[in-house]
């Protein structure tokens, strides 16, 4: 068999790092949510690398701490604070961002990265555990949304980010909530972003300054795939979990600091 000349790179080029970004942000209001761990950390340190004032938000009070003294460790000039909220709530998100408003100011970019994913065949999940997974991946990011976006369009200035998936565009089996949820957000972000190019015109006669990006950050390195197998999965499904471990065997993985260039590169 011919052996392919070309091979994938799971680096950051040097052109695109992050650090290369250092000061690009500053005086930036960044909110990330799910930035507790995996690739909302990086994503975290990526931005306050760049200079801006950054809020660690999730629903875990140990994970908020941890990177928010990770990114004070580095002493940067921007920022950081932390807030713990559960955005599966409203009135956790309202309560958010009217702190992120009293601490920082206005949001000038968003970025919607909390989720959750199961891997479970359709006909062994149950009603809750399916719509909790559309909830977190889907309802949260556009409430949330819906929070901040009149101050954003007053100022005709920000950027909106949303953590999206190749699932949003292939047929992955034991992983129908997440597939339908990926697809959505991704679905919401371009419609909002040429709805935005509209109304900012129509409404406001300015030209739209609001950026709407869904970001699929490909095979990443995080602890998400280490809860993601149910009991009920182990126990009357065990070849979805052999099923997922050969292709993880075959597939390359990245670092969770891989995809955050893209978050901090879309910004400007």
């Amino acid at each position: 068999m011919m052996q392919s000349p070309y091979s994938l790179r799971t680096g950051i080029y040097p052109e695109i790092d992050p650090d290369r970004l250092t000061g690009s942000l500053a005086g930036k209001n960044v909110l990330i949510t799910g930035s507790g761990r995996g690739i909302g950390r990086e994503i975290a340190l990526a931005m306050a690398r760049a200079g801006a004032n950054v809020c660690v938000t999730a629903r875990t009070s140990s994970q908020v701490e941890e990177t928010k003294a990770e990114i004070v460790s580095l002493g940067l000039d921007g920022k950081v604070i932390g807030i713990v909220a559960n955005v599966l709530k409203l009135d956790d998100q309202e309560r958010l961002v009217r702190e992120f408003r009293e601490q920082l100011g206005p949001v000038d970019v968003l970025v919607c990265n909390a989720g959750s994913n199961i891997f479970q065949p359709f006909h062994l999940t149950n009603a809750t555990d399916w719509w909790d997974i559309m909830e977190l991946n889907v309802r949260a990011p556009v409430e949330l949304t819906r929070l901040v976006l009149p101050e954003m369009r007053e100022r005709n200035q920000a950027v909106i980010i949303y953590t999206s998936s190749r699932a949003a565009k292939a047929d992955l089996p034991w992983t129908t909530a997440y597939n339908c949820a990926k697809t959505s957000i991704t679905r919401f972000a371009g419609t909002l972003q040429v709805e935005l190019d509209q109304v900012q015109r129509i409404e406001k006669g300015v030209d739209n300054n609001i950026s709407v990006f869904s970001i699929h950050p490909g095979e990443i390195e995080t602890n998400l795939h280490e809860t993601a197998f149910p009991e009920r999965t182990k126990r009357e499904a065990p070849y979805v979990i052999e099923h997922m471990n050969k292709i993880g065997a075959k597939r390359p993985h990245f670092e969770a600091a891989l995809p955050a260039w893209t978050y901090l590169f879309e910004k400007k």
